[in-house]
């Protein structure tokens, strides 16, 4: 069990929250201002555990169609007894609204309208934000305003729609240093299925809020649990327990940890292609160990003739599927990952 760190929440101020404890709140933080003179509204809600302890940022739905993280957060937050928790949960359950009304990854009008000139158009890339910046810029300034708080946090994601991933962790790069071994045993405290640990890739961006929290010398990580776009029960469930599992493991609620998911660090996962357009048939699952050369998809065009047989690169074990039953070539079919063998030595 990770040391717990006592009274760090004894002195948090939040903007229109009464912070009293044994109490659990829900407001809105008012962000950007739109053309019309209405504002933008980030939902927050607080738990004040009946003892002093750390403060945990839970975030999801940074993109507009990850939904499974907006129902695993509530849930949570809205059904922990209070009475045993030691420490404040800041938990924003949609951490971008606009994205979200329309269920795209993106805020679709702010790359509609002039889209160079808009750039960056993803918050989740944008940390720890600018006040002054752009639209995606300013919502991850206000998001970060609650995140720099934290000792912990946690941002749930799903893939983007017409993906699924096996419950999967990633953490801040390894060059983060010694933070980065904190963030495992939270991961495998999670019992993700699957805990990328690398220093190469979108997942390990500097601008992504894993890595600042990193940079600051505080535990973080991401999750990806899913399909986009999508409700899922077993899913939700999935992450729910892995949250009280991160919980216990952390010293913010009583009890020992339980044990489940297969919980295997991968160092990369490269993306499978296909190099043919047309319907695609998929022949392997979610967490399926693969051999070199199994066949993972075929490809069949508009007139019925199988044009492409996709076969697994090397061995591995399937991280992410493609839920879209069309795809063109050069589209991504399946991601493979690569055990890691031994920890490295510092």
């Amino acid at each position: 069990m990770a040391k717990r760190q006592l009274g760090t929440d004894s002195d948090l101020k939040i903007d229109g929250f009464k912070l009293k404890r044994g109490r659990r709140q829900r407001n809105r933080i008012r962000t950007l201002e739109l053309a019309d003179g209405s504002h933008v509204e980030i939902p927050v809600m607080v738990v004040r555990g009946a003892r002093p302890g750390p403060v945990f940022y839970l975030g999801a739905s940074i993109h507009g169609d990850e939904i499974n993280g907006v129902e695993i957060v509530s849930r949570f937050v809205n059904e922990i007894d209070i009475k045993k928790l030691s420490g404040t949960i800041l938990a924003v359950p949609v951490q971008n609204p606009m994205a979200y009304q329309v269920q795209h990854r993106y805020f679709i009008g702010h790359l509609i309208k002039s889209p160079l000139d808009q750039s960056p158009a993803d918050p989740w890339a944008s940390f720890p934000g600018d006040a002054n910046g752009n639209i995606a810029e300013r919502i991850a300034a206000t998001l970060d305003s609650l995140m720099v708080r934290a000792d912990y946090m946690i941002d749930i994601h799903t893939p983007t729609t017409g993906g699924k991933y096996a419950p999967f962790a990633f953490l801040p790069p390894t060059r983060c240093g010694r933070i980065v071994e904190k963030s495992e045993a939270m991961a495998m405290a999670f019992g993700a299925d699957f805990i990328l640990a690398t220093n190469e890739g979108v997942y390990v961006q500097d601008k992504a809020p894993h890595t600042v929290t990193a940079n600051r010398k505080k535990v973080g990580l991401g999750l990806e649990l899913g399909e986009g776009g999508k409700i899922e029960p077993d899913m939700i469930e999935r992450g729910v327990r892995g949250l009280y599992n991160v919980f216990r493991h952390v010293g913010m609620l009583p009890g020992e940890t339980e044990t489940f998911g297969r919980r295997m660090v991968i160092t990369d996962m490269p993306v499978v292609r296909a190099t043919r357009g047309g319907l695609h048939h998929r022949h392997v699952e979610l967490n399926q160990d693969l051999r070199k050369g199994d066949l993972i998809a075929s490809i069949v065009d508009v007139f019925g003739r199988v044009v492409e047989e996709i076969r697994s690169p090397r061995a591995g074990p399937v991280v992410r599927i493609a839920t879209f039953p069309i795809v063109g070539e050069g589209e991504r079919v399946v991601q493979l990952g690569k055990e890691r063998k031994t920890r490295k030595k510092r």
